[in-house]
């Protein structure tokens, strides 16, 4: 069996990012930007007032107070998308509102709380410095500057920087095509209540959500009964697809059809077995060059493997930089037995004691037990050398819940456990 650091190392190095592919704006929000961006033009175009108010020449209102107002000619109204007509002269003044551009002459503009204004004429009642709330042309962007750089995950505030700068399409990495392929007589369907040795298909439905939330579309494929013809279909769907990820059916078992025949379909298998618990029968290859995750069984098994070595391959296929789980430095909050020469990755949560976090076990730790998962903020990487972390170790936690303000100061990326 190779380490865990070995097995991410070989899937990093198998996984490429998949195509380019334009879409339309409003379709692009979290995919990664495959192409470099520049302001066709200055935004924005024109000067433009900040306030509503008046646009005035400074050295006319010069000393202005309540006390000793300075009174200007009022000749024009300039509304937001609306040009000035009129230049302005020493001694006027012209109403503006927010946005509108700056009429020639003005150099400043006074907000309207700090006039008072009769009819065509306006009292000044502080002096502006000049330029003061005067938006200039460029503020934003200059032309030929770069906007966004390619590889950068696009938020909402991209899509509207683009809208901007009139990018109705725009090129980005195609995110991954992952088929899901449950193997098992004892499989039944969320709206199936089970019944004797039955179980729910719940991790097709995990490893969904988690191939969603890292970006991919997921196919959850119909169950494969435990018989070579029904998997070996399954199987040959599932490898049409950017990625396929199959759980169960890769240990030893009488049963366990899935390693025969992903042989068979000409998958290279680059390792089987890995040094950790749980999740130690992972089996993984190439068909092609799509990657095959042959996940084990066990429902935490089945996730702890989708963090620990899919999730970072979808993400890189999807053009992702950053691949990795985020991980803090903890302590054990209190002894905690690990499996002599595996990496375990033990669930926790985790708390914050004065300026340190400290993991405890979030329950029982089999590979069956889901709760205990769904409850964890973290995996605590367990060294293959230790067998018991006591209280007050220091180890690496990867955090898999969303992270609380505290936790997100303090954490960092990783491409390695150790």
């Amino acid at each position: 069996m190779i380490s865990a650091d070995q097995a991410l190392a070989k899937v990093l190095a198998s996984v490429s990012r998949l195509g380019i592919e334009r879409l339309p704006l409003r379709a692009a929000t979290g995919r990664i930007l495959a192409e470099e961006i520049r302001s066709n033009r200055d935004i924005p175009g024109f000067d433009n007032s900040a306030m509503d108010g008046f646009a005035v020449r400074a050295a006319d209102v010069v000393g202005a107070s309540e006390r000793a107002p300075r009174r200007l000619k009022v000749t024009e109204t300039v509304a937001a998308g609306s040009m000035p007509t009129v230049m302005v002269g020493a001694g006027e003044a012209v109403r503006i509102m927010t946005g509108a551009p700056l009429p020639q002459g003005a150099d400043s503009i006074v907000p309207v709380e700090r006039t008072r204004c009769s009819g065509n004429v306006v009292e000044i009642l502080a002096e502006p410095a000049r330029g003061e709330f005067v938006r200039p042309s460029g503020e934003d962007l200059r032309a030929g500057e770069l906007v966004i750089a390619p590889g950068k995950q696009l938020t909402p505030s991209d899509i509207g920087m683009l809208g901007a700068l009139n990018h109705a399409m725009v090129d980005v990495w195609r995110r991954p095509r992952v088929s899901i392929v449950s193997t098992g007589d004892e499989l039944v369907d969320i709206d199936q209540v089970p019944s004797g040795a039955q179980v729910v298909n719940s991790s097709a439905y995990a490893l969904a959500a988690a191939v969603e939330e890292c970006g991919g579309e997921a196919v959850i494929l119909k169950v494969a009964r435990d018989t070579p013809e029904e998997i070996r279909a399954r199987l040959a769907e599932g490898t049409a697809m950017d990625a396929m990820l199959s759980t169960g059916g890769v240990s030893a078992g009488d049963f366990d059809h899935v390693k025969a025949i992903l042989d068979e379909l000409g998958m290279r298998t680059l390792f089987h077995g890995v040094a950790q618990k749980p999740g130690r029968p992972l089996k993984y290859g190439l068909i092609g060059n799509r990657p095959i995750f042959g996940l084990p069984g066990n429902p935490v098994s089945t996730m702890v493997c989708f963090y620990l070595y899919v999730r970072p391959a979808l993400l890189k296929m999807g053009g992702h930089t950053a691949l990795g789980l985020p991980r803090v430095t903890a302590r054990c909050g209190a002894d905690i037995k690990i499996a002599n020469n595996l990496t375990e990755f033990v669930r926790v949560k985790l708390e914050r004691r004065g300026d340190e976090f400290h993991a405890l076990p979030a329950g029982s730790q089999g590979s069956n037990i889901l709760s205990g998962l769904s409850r964890a903020d973290g995996l605590l990487v367990g060294p293959a050398r230790e067998n018991l972390l006591k209280a007050g170790f220091q180890a690496t936690v990867l955090l898999l819940s969303p992270v609380t303000e505290e936790v997100e100061a303090g954490f960092e990326e990783f491409h390695r456990f150790h």
